[in-house]
Order: structure tokens, then sequence, then C-alpha cells
């Protein structure tokens, strides 16, 4: 079954619309939850988009948000939000699997920091969602919604699928080198990656601990930011780190003056139709009034430009180097239980030196020292957050090469839905600085409101 997309006219849960009617009264938490309840049921047997469903609790916490919001004393923004976890992240009582058989009935014992924020501001944990094995290689058995024959993308494959299914307005998800904005960017939906350590992303299994974000995958723009604005402000950034700024409502839309045009490794490997699709939406931009800045324009974007086409060199090694522990330990433990590609990982990571590390943090350092001094001087950058629309088949995951850059600066980045090749999505990232996340929304909200209206 194939869907034609087309960004305009895209449609997804929007939690945020609901609430006004949960106010007066028209409808509430339950009947929301009961909506999507009802779309699982009909979808969720072609996409498989879950590892685990308790649509029962989720009941009872709907009714007890249904309560709370006829009394006009809702817990937060997100009270009676459903929400799917991606299952590297711990819930309660829940298996935590990363669909590798090291980690079979794996039960966690307490929340994720995110979890336990969202529970306590009255979201519905409805579901564990799918990922890729250990969040990085055998695919997880999920299929992307706009095209049953087509990859859902990476490893938060089950949280994009889900949203962009119309199953929930918003799922949870991880992002190492690009495991939330490809997804987005396949599925049509709107992926978020915070800047890195501003969300806490501790409570669940995580093999890259210095590369790693928590991020988000949702239907609306609004969802997306009152959550990880919501997240912040109880769970606090990782240890060690502030955690995001910026108010709770979303900032008005903000037209950019000046966007740095993004190649990375990318754009070599970006088929023809994806690469026109991308020149016509700078065009656009650019009758709007946005700049747009070429890297052969401006002397420190030449030297900026040349560092992201080469962050592929070093991020493997950072990535790798971090498996040894645990990730090797656990395979140690239960001898035959990893992929050949994960035991592949594990190998190279026990061949990289304490200097082959120590290397690859001195060029990330590089990279973000770089991307750090074009602050004042442009607002963002902007490029493709994939080299093309989802391939056929569910082994063909994606490419990160358009995302490890963005990963390694750890800066704010959003894929955007506002383009469509062969009928499929495809997504615009937009980047911004560190810290700047509420900014960088307002920039996409400007740019949601033109190209795909229904997502704000």
């Amino acid at each position: 079954m194939t869907l034609r997309y087309d960004p305009k006219s895209a449609s997804y849960l929007s939690f945020a619309s609901a609430k006004h009617a949960f106010a007066d009264g028209s409808d509430t938490p339950r009947a929301f939850l009961e909506r999507c309840v009802e779309q699982i049921e009909r979808r969720e047997p072609q996409i498989r988009a879950f590892v685990r469903l308790d649509i029962d609790g989720a009941r009872k916490q709907a009714d007890a948000s249904t309560t709370r919001w006829h009394r006009g004393q809702p817990l937060s923004a997100v009270d009676g939000l459903p929400v799917g976890i991606k299952d590297c992240f711990d819930v309660a009582g829940w298996p935590t699997e990363v669909n590798s058989a090291l980690f079979r009935e794996n039960i966690a014992e307490i929340d994720a920091a995110h979890v336990d924020a969202l529970r306590a501001g009255g979201a519905l944990m409805l579901g564990k969602t799918t990922t890729t094995e250990l969040t990085m290689a055998l695919p997880a058995p999920t299929w992307n919604p706009w095209s049953l024959e087509h990859t859902p993308g990476g490893s938060s494959s089950g949280s994009a699928a889900a949203v962009a299914a119309r199953m929930l307005p918003l799922a949870t998800g991880s992002q190492v080198r690009g495991s939330v904005i490809r997804p987005a960017s396949i599925c049509g939906i709107i992926g978020m990656k915070p800047t890195f350590g501003a969300l806490n992303r501790h409570g669940g299994i995580d093999p890259s601990p210095s590369l790693n974000h928590l991020g988000f995958l949702g239907g609306s723009l609004t969802d997306v930011w009152e959550a990880a604005h919501h997240i912040g402000n109880t769970a606090g950034g990782d240890p060690g780190y502030p955690a995001l700024l910026g108010a709770r409502q979303l900032l008005p839309p903000r037209r950019p003056r000046r966007l740095v045009r993004q190649y990375t490794s990318g754009w070599s490997k970006t088929d023809e139709a994806s690469q026109q699709a991308f020149a016509a939406f700078l065009r656009a931009l650019e009758a709007e009034g946005v700049e747009i800045l070429e890297a052969a324009q401006v002397p420190a974007l030449r030297e900026y430009e040349y560092a992201t086409t080469r962050t592929p060199e070093f991020f493997f090694d950072l990535m790798t180097f971090e498996l040894r522990w645990p990730l090797r330990l656990w395979a140690q433990l239960r001898p035959g239980s990893v992929s050949e590609a994960v035991a592949g990982y594990i190998s190279k990571s026990e061949a990289l030196s304490v200097d082959d590390y120590r290397r690859a943090c001195a060029r990330r350092e590089q990279l973000r020292s770089l991307h750090r001094a074009l602050k004042g001087q442009v607002d963002g950058f902007i490029t493709l957050a994939h080299i093309g629309p989802g391939q056929l088949g569910q082994p063909e995951g994606g490419t990160p090469w358009y995302n490890d850059a963005s990963s390694a600066i750890g800066a704010p980045t959003l894929s955007l839905p506002v383009l469509t090749v062969d009928e499929l999505p495809l997504g615009v990232q937009l980047m911004g600085f560190e810290y700047e996340d509420a900014e960088l929304v307002a920039m996409a909200r400007w740019m949601i409101d033109r190209y795909a209206a229904q997502l704000e």
C-alpha cells in the first residue's frame, strides 16, 4: 500500500489542538486516547511500530487526566498526552530489550528520567516503540506508513512510524548519528534533536554516552516543543549540563535573515530529484527574503563546510570506542547474542587506542569551535535531512551522512517535512546554536506556516 504524500495536506494528531476542547469539555483525554487506540487497531498489524502496548493502563491514566481537566486543574501542558517511548529507555515494570537477545526480559525497576517527568505531568504511557538492534544494527520489523514497501528510517523508526500513522501525537527517540532526524524525514513528520545534554536522557541502554541525544518525533511543532520544555523543566538536563532554555509557549514565527547552506558529506550521495527539490526550496526561501550563504562566499564558512564533510572520518571512532564498556562485557556474558554487525563494532572498538579516541575528541571539539564562531553572523544552517526518500525494504534504514555533523556538534536540529520526492516525504534539516532551541523552533514555525501548514 502506498499513499501519496503532500506536505501541504498531510495532517497528524495534534494534542495541542485537542487541549482547547478539553478545557471547554467538548472533548476529553479519554476520548482522545480512544481515537489513538482505534487507529492502532487499524494500522499496527501492518506497520508494527510497537513492541509493547498498555492500553488498559493508559485508559486508567486518561480517566484521571479527564477528571483533572474537568476540574480545571491539569498538571501540566502534557496532561493527557498519549506518548510512545523508544525501547532503549526504561519504563518501570516494562522490559527494555533494545531489539537484542542481550536484554531479553530485562525488566526496568524505575522510569527513565524523561519518562518520570512525563508521568509526573500526567502524560499517558501508551507503549514502547520499536528500534534497531542496540539502536545501531539489525532493523526493527517496522514499515513506513506512507509506503509499506519502504523503510521508516533508522533506530527511532517505531516512534516515527507510530506518529506518521496517526497512532500517536508524539513519541520519544534517541539520536547518536541520525536516528531522530532521519526517520522524521523519511516518515514525513517533525523531528527534534535538542541541544546535547539539555534534556536528561538517563535511564536505559545507551552505548554512546558522549553522542546520544534524547529527541522527539511528533505531528505538531507545539507538541514537540511543549514536551521538550516540560521534561527540561522537570528532569533538567544531563548531569553537568544546564537544562533546555525557553518559555513553554512557542515563540512567534520568525523569518530567518541569513542561513548557511550546508552540503556535508551527504550532497554527493543525494539523488538528482532530491537535489532539485532542495534547490527549489532554497530559491523559494530567497524569494521570501532569506539570504542563503554558500560556503564559497565566506572564508570562515569554507573551513567550516570542509570540516563537516570530513566528520565521518572521526565520528565512527567516537561511537565505537565508547562501545568498549559496557557493550563488550554484555556480549561476553551472552555469547552469540549479538549480530555480526554489532560484533564487528565491538571488534573495531577493541582495535582503537586511547590516543585514537583522544584524536577523535579533538577533531569534534575543533568542529564545534568552528560552529560556535559563526554565532551572531548567521541565524542557522540548512540542508537536507536525508539523501532522498526512504529506500525500499526494512534493512535499508537510511544513511547518516547529513546527520553526522549536526550530531557531533550537538547543536539543536529539526527535521521539517516540507518536501516530497516521488510522492514520498523528504525533510529539510535546520540547525541552530547551542541552547538556542527556542529560537530555532521559531524559525521552523515560520517555515511550517508556509510549506506544511497543518503541522504547527
